[in-house]
């Protein structure tokens, strides 16, 4: 519902309320506007400056003549202790004041703090508020109790978490949609149902949703959940790669280099994809543009970086090479052509960058 704040982070505003933040830069005329909405104006500009403490007292007064968006804005600045010493009791107070009027900002707020029994209130009041909210037709609620309920395991559940992911879906959210597809695919409580969860992939995939793309795109190669409709995936799966997903830049990377060793495809092009990949951080596209380099395949030969490449593809990490004989293979076969003080040098160089990424000691242990 919520992720907890770095230190030193600025809380961003809730979704309803960044909307009226944006609405009010629009040139509107606040004299043209009712009391409420001259004082939620007025506190919107204020917050938007880092005048928080004239945001909330104007908050405060919009919510006095009804606005709940006011109650929102003045629950959020106490919450996150922005006009002064933090008061969740306080927040909640306003938070509550605003949910009563179906504030869904102020509803998803609640149930994040009741989960965390912040506030003085108790984890069974978050399915409580979720319901509310998603009662109300909102698709971000509805997304949010589908994923509460998702989360919360009840197998008795199920059939009312998937009927609100799929609400959310159908309203074009794309991280509903991604949800969704997830709940359908491979959910313990769910239907593991891959036709439908590939539409829903490709939906959300086609929407922005990198992770989706990626998935769909290697559902569409492969086969799974229907007919194989290799360009279809291949364009799904560069479109993830496009938006920034390592693993896709790996995969999109491999199914190049396929082309390339089979036909007369562009060693090049796959190189390149390797190498985006491999700074990224995917091990797979780690080793692949090892590969490439410690054969001049599409970029000048290297040994020494196709030995740092090697290396940084199998540290451990949630996706890493460490066991993979092909990587094992070409590590050894690249070791023979360094001295010890080389080998040492370049140890060095593949770690460098690599400890703060995956949480690494010096040693590479």
């Amino acid at each position: 519902m919520s992720a907890p704040l770095a230190v030193g982070q600025e809380p961003a505003l809730p979704p309803g309320l960044a909307e009226e933040a944006e609405r009010n830069r629009s040139g509107e005329a606040i004299e043209e506007r009712s009391p409420s909405d001259q004082a939620m104006a007025r506190a919107s500009a204020a917050y938007m400056t880092g005048d928080y403490l004239s945001a909330r007292v104007h908050a405060e007064r919009a919510a006095a003549a009804g606005e709940p968006r006011g109650a929102t804005l003045a629950g959020h600045i106490l919450l996150h202790g922005l006009s002064g010493a933090a008061d969740e009791r306080g927040a909640v107070r306003w938070l509550r004041r605003a949910g009563e009027q179906d504030d869904i900002d102020a509803l998803i707020i609640l149930a994040s703090l009741a989960a965390e029994r912040r506030g003085g209130l108790e984890p069974f009041q978050a399915r409580e508020f979720l319901s509310q909210a998603a009662e109300t037709g909102d698709a971000r609620a509805a997304y949010e109790f589908g994923s509460f309920l998702r989360e919360a395991g009840d197998p008795g559940q199920a059939a009312l978490a998937l009927d609100w992911l799929r609400l959310a879906a159908e309203a074009g959210m794309p991280r509903a949609m991604a949800a969704y597809a997830a709940a359908l695919d491979d959910w313990v409580h769910g239907p593991n149902d891959p036709a439908l969860a590939r539409i829903w992939y490709v939906r959300a995939g086609e929407a922005g949703d990198a992770p989706s793309a990626a998935i769909a795109g290697v559902m569409l190669i492969t086969g799974e959940g229907g007919d194989a409709d290799e360009d279809a995936g291949r364009t799904l799966l560069r479109h993830a790669a496009e938006m920034g997903l390592p693993a896709a830049m790996g995969d999109y990377a491999l199914i190049l280099m396929q082309d390339a060793e089979s036909t007369d495809g562009d060693f090049g092009l796959a190189a390149a994809w390797a190498r985006r990949g491999a700074e990224a951080g995917d091990a797979q596209a780690q080793f692949l543009y090892a590969g490439a380099l410690a054969t001049g395949r599409g970029v000048l030969r290297n040994m020494e970086q196709a030995y740092v490449w090697v290396r940084r593809a199998g540290y451990p990490r949630d996706n890493s090479l460490e066991d993979d004989p092909q990587r094992d293979r070409l590590e050894a076969q690249l070791e023979e052509l360094f001295t010890h003080d080389t080998l040492t040098r370049l140890e060095a160089e593949a770690i460098s960058g690599m400890a703060d990424r995956y949480r690494l000691n010096p040693a590479g242990d």
